[in-house]
């Protein structure tokens, strides 16, 4: 958006050199009535061409104006909250404004062109005839008059471009970020990531989501289990019962089920039902001997029987 501001506050200054050399060329022709005489014909003819001349100048400082209205709005434009939509809405009115300058700029140079011609028709025509000498010369203070109103103009214009381009514009477009490749390890990692900041229920949440987009992943035993944990990390003994027992019924070769076992038989000692609590220990200690959650499950196990004989004792 800038660089086409910054582009169109360039064109408007190669187009002012032109207006300025439109103008000069055209006082130049028109002045050098006052060395020579022509005739009657071809001063009718001249002054036709003047006149042709003359509306060309009128529509394009008609045109400088309507770009004039049009940097403005642009500029109001951009004082603005800047949406999608708007910068694209901005982008559009940029490149209209750019055509337009740059077909300003090819009628200037025609119009150049065309006073260069009758500027030579002028001298060539002038030899001498000095008839109608007075009236040139009011037409051409005239002249220089409005040649000078459109110039005075032109310089506005190309101040407000220079202010324009040297002032705070439109933020640049936002350079879009790739979105990060999301993967079935990174998405286990940041529930896990999650848990272990102590976030129970978001990290709960997140692992759910886990085993609804990977339901065949290798993880999703691992994650069931953290699912689970998180019910027991919060004290919701009933509930993280059943998620261990969904992880022992679901996964059966999964080596998180010896941990699954041994966390369900302490969440129904919390719930005061020892007899289950045994029975889950016995069975653990059974089914996975070598295990370090089976030595676990034993040293449990004495320590209820201990307690057990205490209780007999008092």
């Amino acid at each position: 958006m800038s660089r086409g501001l910054r582009a169109g506050g360039r064109l408007i200054k190669r187009l002012c050199p032109a207006l300025r050399s439109a103008a000069i060329l055209k006082l130049c022709g028109v002045v050098l009535l006052f060395s020579g005489c022509i005739s009657a014909g071809n001063f009718e003819s001249l002054r036709s061409d003047v006149n042709q001349l003359k509306r060309e100048v009128y529509a394009q400082k008609r045109t400088v104006t309507g770009l004039k209205e049009g940097v403005g709005s642009l500029e109001g434009k951009t004082a603005k909250v800047v949406t999608k939509e708007s910068l694209e809405a901005i982008r559009n009115s940029q490149e209209m404004l750019y055509d337009q300058l740059t077909g300003l700029n090819r009628d200037l140079q025609l119009l150049q062109g065309k006073f260069d011609e009758k500027n030579y028709a002028v001298e060539t025509a002038l030899s001498g005839n000095k008839a109608g000498m007075t009236e040139l010369k009011s037409r051409v203070e005239e002249m220089a008059g409005e040649v000078k109103q459109l110039m005075a103009r032109v310089q506005v214009l190309e101040k407000k471009f220079d202010a324009l381009s040297k002032g705070p514009l439109v933020e640049k477009k936002a350079v879009k970020k790739k979105a990060p490749v999301v993967t079935e390890e990174g998405v286990y990692r940041q529930a896990l990531k999650t848990f272990r900041d102590g976030k129970y229920k978001k990290a709960r949440k997140q692992f759910e989501d886990f085993l609804r987009r990977y339901p065949d992943s290798d993880l999703s035993d691992n994650a069931q289990f953290w699912i689970a944990e998180s019910f027991y990390k919060e004290g919701v003994y009933e509930d993280a019962i059943l998620a261990y027992e969904t992880l022992i019924r679901k996964f059966p070769k999964s080596d998180k089920v010896p941990g699954a076992m041994l966390k369900q038989a302490y969440s129904f000692q919390e719930l005061g039902d020892k007899n289950t609590t045994k029975v889950i220990l016995s069975t653990l200690k059974e089914r996975f001997p070598k295990s370090k959650e089976a030595k676990l499950a034993e040293k449990k196990l004495q320590a209820l029987s201990k307690n057990a004989q205490q209780k007999k004792t008092h």
